[in-house]
C-alpha cells in the first residue's frame, strides 16, 4: 500500500465515522452559548481594535467570510474540530441595514420572489398561513446560495454538525436561515446535516403560524434557543399587538400583588395597535412598497409575493433570559465633561454630574457576552478583566 493510498483511506474512514457520530446534541449547552456570543462580537472587535483575535474562541478557525451584499448583510463560517459555525453579522450603520429592519410587512413563509432579476423559490415553513418578515427574507435570500455552497464545503471536510448564530439582526437571520436549511434537507443539502441555532437579542421574524411550526419542529426538539436581556427593547420589535383580552385577570392580579410592574406606556401602545390594526398594517405595507423601489435601484428588480394583512409578530420559544446589564457609575465635575456630551449627564444634589445610560446599552453584543459569562461561566466571568467596553459608555 502506497503512502498516498494510506492517507486516502485514513481520510475516508474519518469521514465515514463522522457521519455516524454527531457532536452537536439536543439541549442548551452553556459552552456553546459562550463560544457563540464571543463569535458574535467579531465585528465589534474588528471595528474597534482592528482584530478579533482577543474574542474568538480557541481552536476556532475562520474559513470563510462573505462579501457584504446590498443590504450590508454578511456571514462568516468557522470550523472547530468536527463542528461548523455559521455566524450572521448584526445591523450596521449602513442605511440599507436599517431599511432591512423596518422592511417589516409580512409575506407568506413559502413562495416565490424575484431578486437580482431572477425568480427564486423559498420555503421557511410549510403551513400555508405562516407569515415572515419580508426584510429578513430578502437578506437571507440574497445570501442563501453562498451559505449552501459553504455547507457543501464543510461536508467535503467531513463536517455535518453545524451551529447557526447571530446577534440582533444577525439573530433574526440565523432563525430564518435555520428554518430554510431544514426545509432543504435531502434537496439542496445533504440530509445528514445537523443544525442547531442560538439567537441573541433577535427581533421577531414571523407570525403565530410560523412560530408554531418552528417551535414544534426545532424548539421542542431542543435544537433552537433564544437568549435575551429583558431590558433590551429589540427582542420586542417589530411593533406588534397580542391576541386575547387587552387586560387579563392574570395581568390585573400581577399588578395588584406587585409581581408585575404596571406599564402605562406598554398598555397604551397595545391599545393603539389594536384600535388601528388595519390602518397600521396598510401603512406598513405601503411604506414597504416605497422601500421596494429604493432597493430595486441597487439590486435590480425585486418582486415580493403579495403582502399579508398581518402584523402580529410572535417570539419563538426556548427563551433564556440574562440579568439586565449593569451600567457603571460615572460621576464627574462639570469642568471635566466634554461640552458635546454634556446633555448625557444628570445633575446630582452634590453639584456633580452622573452619566446617564445611553440608548441601546442593554442591546450591545459585548454586554451580552459579559452577561452570558456571568450566568453560565462564573469562573471565566471573574477572570474577565474588561467587564464593559469604554466605547459603549
Amino acid at each position: 500500500m502506497t503512502l498516498r493510498t494510506k492517507h486516502f483511506l485514513t481520510a475516508l474512514i474519518s469521514i465515514i465515522i463522522s457521519s455516524f457520530y454527531s457532536q452537536v446534541k439536543p439541549g442548551f449547552e452553556s459552552n456553546e452559548a459562550v463560544d457563540l456570543i464571543r463569535i458574535c462580537n467579531s465585528q465589534t472587535f474588528k471595528d474597534l481594535y482592528g482584530s478579533d483575535d482577543q474574542i474568538i474562541p480557541d481552536k476556532t478557525d475562520l474559513i470563510y467570510a462573505s462579501t457584504p451584499n446590498v443590504m450590508d448583510n454578511m456571514f462568516q463560517v468557522y470550523k472547530n474540530g468536527k463542528t461548523g459555525i455559521i455566524h450572521f453579522r448584526g445591523s450596521t450603520s449602513h442605511p440599507n441595514s436599517w431599511i432591512e429592519n423596518v422592511y417589516s410587512a409580512m409575506i407568506p413563509a413559502k413562495g416565490k420572489m424575484t431578486i437580482y432579476n431572477e425568480e427564486r423559490e423559498y420555503v421557511f415553513a410549510e403551513e400555508d398561513s405562516a407569515g415572515v418578515h419580508s426584510g429578513f427574507v430578502l437578506g437571507v435570500t440574497m445570501m442563501i446560495e453562498d451559505v449552501i455552497s459553504q455547507i457543501d464545503r464543510l461536508n467535503s471536510k467531513g463536517v455535518y454538525d453545524i451551529l447557526i448564530t447571530g446577534h440582533s439582526q444577525g439573530g433574526a437571520l440565523a432563525i430564518m436561515t435555520h428554518a430554510y436549511l431544514e426545509n432543504q434537507k435531502g434537496k439542496k443539502i445533504e440530509d445528514r446535516n445537523t443544525f442547531k441555532m442560538y439567537a441573541f437579542a433577535n427581533p421577531m421574524v414571523g407570525n403565530t403560524e410560523f412560530v408554531n411550526e418552528y417551535n414544534k419542529r426545532f424548539v421542542e426538539n431542543d435544537m433552537a434557543f433564544r437568549i435575551i436581556n429583558p431590558k433590551d427593547i429589540v427582542p420586542s420589535m417589530p411593533i406588534t399587538y397580542h391576541e386575547g383580552s387587552l387586560l387579563s385577570a392574570n395581568d390585573l392580579m400581577s399588578w395588584v400583588t406587585g409581581k408585575k410592574e404596571f406599564n402605562y406606556k406598554e398598555l397604551g401602545i397595545e391599545f393603539i395597535m389594536r384600535s388601528f390594526k388595519g390602518g397600521i398594517t396598510s401603512y406598513i405595507n405601503k411604506s414597504n412598497q416605497l422601500i421596494d423601489k429604493v432597493i430595486s435601484k441597487q439590486a435590480g428588480e425585486i418582486i415580493f409575493p403579495e403582502y399579508l394583512n398581518d402584523i402580529q409578530y410572535v417570539s419563538i420559544g426556548n427563551l433564556h433570559e440574562l440579568e439586565p446589564f449593569e451600567y457603571p457609575e460615572i460621576v464627574k465635575d462639570s469642568v471635566d465633561i466634554n461640552p458635546d456630551v454634556f446633555g448625557n449627564y444628570e445633575k446630582l444634589e452634590n453639584g456633580k454630574y452622573k452619566r446617564q445610560e445611553p440608548s441601546f446599552y442593554q442591546h450591545k453584543p459585548y454586554n451580552y457576552y459579559v452577561a452570558v459569562l456571568k450566568r453560565y461561566s462564573e469562573k471565566n466571568y471573574n477572570r474577565l478583566r474588561r467587564k464593559f467596553l469604554d466605547e459603549n459608555l
